[in-house]
């Protein structure tokens, strides 16, 4: 049996059901393997990298998996690297297996080879390595995989030559899957003191509490401190982490909202360091003490120094901190909590009022629509960068990690990204994506056809990158032209229809709620709603 068979086995092995592929000669031994072996993870063709990884990432945050996604050579690889770098600002378990040219042409000028592959990757992934013996092909794949699963995790790649696929392999390894570290008892003991004695406190939810589904951790230990919770800001949303229906949810978290100044302690409760938009811009509120709770612990102090951090499972740290604070502190907080929540009515007021309902149709009435329409138990994916924000503000969620967004800024990842999520859940994923996203993603729309994947594609066309102008008029002010942001022109519903998507067009809200009203079940395969809306910018 060859090594090519041998490592399908090895993947079924390890739990691996779908390996996502853009294929070339390189993995042929590959291919003619499929063709005999029984019980292999299926292929599932797409017809660019950017979608194999995109498909690969979605999937193991849904799955809870390892995502798979097979590379041709250094083109293909170059082609998946955007989406590598969202895997692995979402710290998804994702592995990369790169089929490259035989190790008798790697020295040379050969065709698609480079003598710096693994470089061109090393910054997005925690492992890189290229198998330099067919008999330890197999035991290099099992560490590729272990890799992704080692806390933090971090996306992998293994380079493999193709004569090694057809060599006689060695013995694959046991499967073996990377260990949780408990938080220390110290740290929970201080992190404890620091929640006692804060007298107005503010939790922000992380992704790592939907990761690890500690969701009802979380809200345990906020209703033993009387603490309003928010979920963590736009620019930093990887998944959603707690019920909006729960009374101590406050919100989005949005870092330069003058209440929060006067807080006197904020817990990071599952989540890295935020990500910085600019130097001149701050994360987190200026001056109010931080505790990180972390599962990295490289991210307590990465940025700010922190008065506290616990480090270790995100789940097991929010119990021990549960266990050891002093509830009959609570009532002490009332006062400010009663005060957060008054300013999240009222945030929440003055958001409807600037955003009626029968208002202009731009893409902040279209968010307000679909969140009033959808209810909070929808599986979504977000990618629709300028509407996200508006969709965030007026969205409900009442069940337990059904959000996935990228906080990466890697433009086409949610078209992907949703079939990967389709696959790994088996029900309709709306995706909520922009017009130019759509351009960045289009060869998705091929393997969720030829698969039949129940994702529909809501597409926010203002035939603009309005990010990009949303960024001029902060340099600049109100200009009569915005160079470079015009992508309009393009029929989106129609280059829908062309790979034999079920499409429709909508430019108000009352087609907007009838197309939303339609329940296709997951046996319909996909469909898209082209949404145009104005160049309103609603922030």
């Amino acid at each position: 049996m060859t090594a090519a068979a041998r490592l399908l086995e090895t993947l079924a092995q390890w739990g691996v059901e779908h390996v996502f592929c853009c294929p070339g000669t390189s993995e042929i031994p590959v291919l003619e393997a499929l063709m005999t072996s029984r019980g292999a993870p299926e292929f599932v063709l797409t017809t660019h990298e950017a979608i194999s990884v995109s498909m690969a990432d979605g999937y193991a945050r849904a799955s809870g998996r390892i995502g798979v996604a097979y590379l041709h050579t250094n083109v293909g690889v170059a082609n998946g690297l955007a989406h590598l770098y969202a895997a692995q600002v979402a710290r998804s378990s994702v592995a990369i297996l790169a089929g490259i040219k035989g190790t008798a042409t790697l020295p040379h000028r050969a065709l698609t080879t480079s003598p710096r592959l693994l470089e061109t990757a090393a910054p997005y992934v925690g492992h890189a390595w290229q198998n330099l013996r067919a008999e330890d092909l197999l035991e290099d794949l099992s560490r590729t995989l272990w890799h992704t699963t080692v806390v933090p995790e971090q996306p992998a790649i293994l380079a493999i030559p193709q004569d090694h696929l057809v060599a006689e392999p060695g013995v694959a390894p046991p499967v073996r899957w990377g260990a949780r570290q408990g938080p220390a008892a110290e740290a929970v003991r201080h992190a404890s003191a620091l929640l006692d004695a804060a007298r107005r406190p503010v939790v922000v939810a992380g992704s790592d509490v939907a990761r690890r589904r500690a969701e009802a951790d979380l809200a345990r230990l906020a209703e033993r401190l009387g603490a309003p919770v928010f979920v963590e800001s736009r620019r930093d949303l990887e998944r959603w982490s707690f019920r909006t229906d729960h009374p101590l949810y406050a919100g989005l978290f949005e870092p330069r909202a003058p209440l929060l100044a006067e807080a006197d302690l904020l817990v990071l409760a599952g989540m890295p360091t935020p990500l910085e938009f600019s130097a001149e811009v701050a994360a987190l509120p200026p001056g109010v003490p931080i505790l990180h709770l972390s599962e990295d612990a490289a991210e307590p102090g990465r940025r700010y120094v922190p008065a506290g951090a616990v480090v270790g499972d995100t789940a097991a740290v929010l119990r021990g901190l549960a266990e050891g604070v002093r509830p009959e502190c609570a009532p002490s907080r009332s006062e400010w909590l009663a005060r957060v929540r008054k300013d999240s009515e009222d945030r929440r007021s003055r958001w409807e009022a600037e955003v009626p309902v029968d208002g202009e149709f731009s893409a902040a009435v279209a968010m307000r629509t679909v969140a009033d329409v959808i209810g909070g138990k929808r599986l979504l994916v977000l990618d629709a960068v300028t509407s996200t924000l508006p969709l965030l503000r007026f969205l409900q969620r009442t069940r337990a990690d059904s959000l996935f967004a990228t906080a990466s800024g890697s433009l086409g990842w949610g078209m992907g990204a949703a079939a990967g999520v389709a696959m790994a859940r088996r029900e309709r994923v709306l995706a909520v994506v922009g017009d130019g996203v759509v351009q960045f993603g289009v060869p998705a729309f091929w393997t969720v056809v030829r698969h039949r994947l129940p994702v529909t594609y809501l597409v926010v066309n203002n035939g603009k990158y309005q990010a990009v102008v949303a960024g001029l008029r902060k340099s600049g002010g109100e200009r009569a032209e915005y160079p470079l942001t015009d992508i309009s022109g393009v029929e989106i519903s129609t280059l829908a229809q062309a790979f034999g998507i079920k499409a429709l067009t909508v430019d108000d809200a009352d087609g907007l709620r009838a197309a939303l009203a339609e329940d296709p079940g997951p046996e319909d395969g996909p469909r898209l709603i082209e949404v145009r809306v104005n160049d309103q910018l609603w922030q």
